[in-house]
C-alpha cells in the first residue's frame, strides 16, 4: 500500500514539474540583489539552484562536523554491543562473575542498557547475591518508562531465590494490568504452588491453560494437587464447606472421601453425616462405611442406617464391621460378638483380620471372658507382626 502511495506521488510530481518547466522558460523572471555597491541579476530558476546548492553545501559541513563524533558513538556501541554478546555467552557458560563484570561494562555503551542491567542482576543472583541483583534491577526500571521487563524479572529472580510469597501482590497486580501475560500468568502458577496458596492456584489454571503454558493433562494434575492440599491445610468446618461447595458435582464425588476424612478432622459431623447417606443412596461405597463407624455423633441415628446397610449387603465384611462397631459404642456386646464372629468367617485380609480379634478382645473383656479376650488379643499380635513381615517383602 505504501509502495503503491509512493508512487502515485513521485509521477504527481513529476507531471506537475513538466506542467511548470516550459512556463518557467518562456518567462524566467529576474532577481535583482544589491549589497555593498554592487548589483547582482539572476533568474528566478538560477536564484532557485543557488539557494538549494547553498543548503545542500551547508548540510555536507554539518554532517563533516558531526561524522567524527557520530563514528566515535558508532565504535562505542559496536564495543557494548560485543561486551554484552561476551557477557551473555558467559552467563550461559555459568562464568557467572565473568558474566557480571562484562554485562556492567556494556552498559555505558549500550544503547539498551537496561537489558545489560537485568542479565546482570541474573548474573549476581547465581553468585547468591540478593543485594546486587535487586541494585541492578533498580537501575534498569529508572531507565525505561514502562517497567514491565523489569517487574517479570524480578519476580522471577524471587522465585528463584524462594521468596515466592513477595512476588505473589507484584504479579497480582501485573495481572490487573496485563491480564493475558503469558510470562506473569506462568509466574504465578509456578507461585502459587511454591507458597501454598492453593486457591491461587485453582483460579489461575484454567487461563494458564488457555494460553498453552500448561496442557490439558498438567492443568488436571495440579488442579488435583491443589485441591488435595487445601484439603489437608483447611482447619475449620466453614472452610471445608467454603471448599466443598466451590467443587462442582463430578469433584464432589472425586473427592468425597477426602471430605469424609478431613470433615471429621475438623469435627463437621453433621455435615460428613449428610453426605455419607446421600452418596450411599446412589453408589454405595465401602470406605463411606468406614468412616460412618468413625464418627461420634448421633449414635442412634447411625446404627439404625448401618442396619438397613446389613439388611442389604449381609456379607460385607465393611458393613459387618460398621454394626460391630456401632453395637460395642452401644454396650451391646452380645449382638457385637456375633457379628464379630460372622466377619472373622468371610474376612481374608491381615489387616481385617487382626482389627477383628483386637474388637473381640475388648468384646469378651467387657463379657468377663479373660481367657478368651487373652486368645484374640494373641492372634491379633500375630496378625500384626504377619503384617510386619509382609511389608517388609514388598
Amino acid at each position: 500500500m505504501m509502495k503503491t502511495i509512493k508512487f502515485i506521488l513521485l509521477l504527481a510530481a513529476i507531471l506537475a514539474v513538466a506542467w511548470v518547466t516550459p512556463a518557467l522558460l518562456r518567462n524566467p523572471g529576474l532577481i535583482q540583489v544589491e549589497l555593498l555597491g554592487y548589483q547582482v541579476q539572476m533568474t528566478a530558476i538560477a536564484a532557485a539552484l543557488l539557494v538549494a546548492a547553498l543548503f545542500l553545501i551547508i548540510w555536507v559541513a554539518y554532517a563533516l562536523f558531526k561524522a567524527p563524533k557520530t563514528a566515535v558513538k558508532n565504535i562505542k556501541a559496536n564495543v557494548g554491543r560485543k561486551k554484552f554478546a561476551r557477557g551473555l555467552l558467559a552467563l550461559s557458560e555459568g562464568k557467572w562473575a565473568q558474566a557480571e563484570k562484562l554485562l556492567i561494562q556494556s552498559v555505558k555503551q549500550s544503547p539498551t542498557p537496561e537489558l545489560s542491567y537485568m542479565a546482570a542482576a541474573r548474573a549476581a543472583v547465581s553468585q547468591h547475591n540478593i543485594e546486587a541483583a535487586e541494585q541492578y534491577l533498580d537501575q534498569a526500571e529508572a531507565l525505561i518508562d514502562n517497567p514491565l521487563t523489569v517487574d517479570l524479572t524480578r519476580c522471577e529472580i524471587w522465585l528463584k531465590t524462594g521468596q515466592a510469597d513477595k512476588a505473589m501482590p507484584l504479579l497480582d497486580l501485573i495481572l490487573k494490568t496485563y491480564p493475558n501475560n503469558p510470562k506473569a500468568v506462568h509466574l504465578l502458577t509456578q507461585a502459587s504452588q511454591d507458597s501454598g496458596q492453593w486457591q491461587q492456584l485453582r483460579n489461575i489454571l484454567p487461563k494458564a491453560e488457555k494460553l498453552k503454558i500448561i496442557n490439558p493433562e498438567q492443568a488436571q494434575l495440579l488442579n488435583l494437587q491443589a485441591t488435595e492440599a487445601r484439603f489437608q491445610t483447611l482447619d475449620s468446618v466453614e472452610h471445608l464447606m467454603a471448599l466443598w461447595q466451590g467443587l462442582n458435582k463430578k469433584e464432589q464425588a472425586h473427592y468425597l472421601n477426602q471430605f469424609c476424612q478431613h470433615g471429621i478432622r475438623v469435627s463437621a459431623f453433621q455435615q460428613v453425616t449428610e453426605q455419607i447417606e446421600k452418596s450411599q443412596k446412589t453408589q454405595f461405597n465401602n470406605l463411606l462405611v468406614d468412616f460412618w463407624s468413625e464418627l461420634p455423633h448421633n449414635l442412634n441415628h447411625r446404627l439404625k442406617v448401618a442396619e438397613k446397610w446389613l439388611s442389604q449387603h449381609p456379607s460385607n465384611p465393611h458393613v459387618l464391621m460398621c454394626n460391630a462397631k456401632l453395637q460395642m459404642a452401644k454396650k451391646q456386646w452380645d449382638q457385637a460378638e456375633s457379628l464379630l464372629l460372622k466377619n472373622m468367617a468371610i474376612s481374608h485380609s491381615p489387616e481385617s483380620v487382626k482389627e477383628t480379634n483386637q474388637l473381640l478382645g475388648q468384646v469378651y473383656q467387657e463379657q468377663q471372658q479373660p481367657e478368651k479376650a487373652l486368645t484374640h488379643y494373641r492372634l491379633a499380635a500375630k496378625s500384626s507382626q504377619a503384617i510386619t513381615v509382609i511389608d517388609q517383602n514388598h
